[in-house]
């Protein structure tokens, strides 16, 4: 006799949500709460995994979803009161490039909260709390799901806040983060836009608080769920890794095969925002049956408003640097593609 599995409730739950989207009669606050309770359980990879077997528009539904319950909890209030939300958000900061060690990415937190209520146009009676520190893509990549729910939903709950994280790690990237929280808000959701003179106040306050900031408004853009935040940092990271590792190897290469190695990047396409990244190394005078001679290890990244390019783009600009000039990148389709 076979084993039959039968999912548990929330699993249900979950695939009924996915169900009712694709009939076009889903339930955005049901899903919500369904996504909440899986996260609360701890079972962040349960639904990474179902995203990365989504199609395209329906990974990127669940995982703007997911952003949002992870970092969004309505306040418990009187029957008759309006609700009120507690929201944690993220904007993203470029850093000078020959930063300082130890990291100096202290920052005031009552003088930035006047900042973010004024030049975001807060609703009044919203409350914000700052990270004291910038936090780094390397800082980040070390967070989760879980965790970033954990910490919104204990300022919901008025009870003790502490830091998100207690180390900085060295950027990968020339960027930082300021992490923040709205408490009473009564709008759910953050700012959708910036306006030209509230990016310059802002960034030009900020840059006067950390000299580590670089004066650059232009990039400067609307805030986000901090769970964006935390899957672009992984991003880099993850990436940076790929292309650290593919360079070392491509190194220790005799110099002759070195020469004549070809650096394939490969990238699968059509599944959605979660997608795997990985190198080959290829020796021409090898024949075809041999394979590469080296192979890395799958990166998985979320791709979603990620240009498709930026994975090749990053590792090649890592390999020209080393003088390696033959690349190619290659865009695995998926077969419904």
């Amino acid at each position: 006799m076979p084993s039959w599995y039968r999912p548990d409730s929330l699993t249900r739950d979950l695939i009924h949500l996915i169900n009712a989207r694709r009939h076009d009669h889903g339930d955005a606050d049901v899903a919500i709460d369904t996504l909440q309770a899986m996260l609360e359980q701890d079972r962040e990879q349960d639904l990474l995994t179902v995203m990365a077997a989504l199609g395209e528009d329906m990974a990127e539904w669940l995982f703007d979803l997911l952003a949002e319950a992870a970092c969004s909890v309505v306040m418990e209030s009187e029957a008759d009161e309006k609700p009120a939300y507690a929201v944690m958000g993220a904007l993203e900061l470029p850093l000078h490039a020959d930063l300082s060690v130890p990291l100096r990415l202290k920052i005031d937190p009552v003088a930035t909260a006047e900042l973010l209520h004024k030049h975001l146009h807060l609703p009044p009676g919203t409350v914000v709390m700052v990270e004291p520190r910038l936090l780094t893509d390397a800082t980040l990549d070390l967070l989760t799901l879980h965790g970033l729910h954990e910490h919104i939903s204990s300022l919901a709950d008025s009870q003790r806040r502490h830091l998100l994280a207690f180390r900085l790690h060295p950027p990968v990237e020339a960027t930082a983060f300021l992490i923040f929280e709205l408490i009473g808000s009564p709008e759910p959701g953050l700012p959708e836009s910036l306006e030209e003179q509230d990016r310059q106040a802002l960034l030009d306050g900020l840059v006067a608080q950390c000299g580590e900031l670089a004066s650059a408004p232009h990039v400067l853009e609307a805030p986000v769920y901090a769970a964006y935040a935390m899957f672009d940092a992984q991003n880099a990271v993850r990436l940076h890794r790929l292309a650290d590792e593919t360079v070392a190897v491509w190194r220790d290469l005799e110099p002759a095969v070195r020469g004549r190695t070809i650096v394939h990047l490969h990238t699968q396409c059509g599944n959605g925002v979660y997608m795997p990244v990985w190198t080959d190394l290829f020796d021409p005078e090898l024949p075809e049956d041999h394979g590469p001679a080296w192979t890395s290890p799958d990166v998985w990244v979320f791709t979603a408003d990620l240009p498709i390019e930026w994975p090749g783009e990053m590792l090649t600009n890592r390999l020209l640097a080393e003088g390696c000039t033959r690349f190619e990148n290659h865009i695995v389709e998926a077969p419904e593609n």
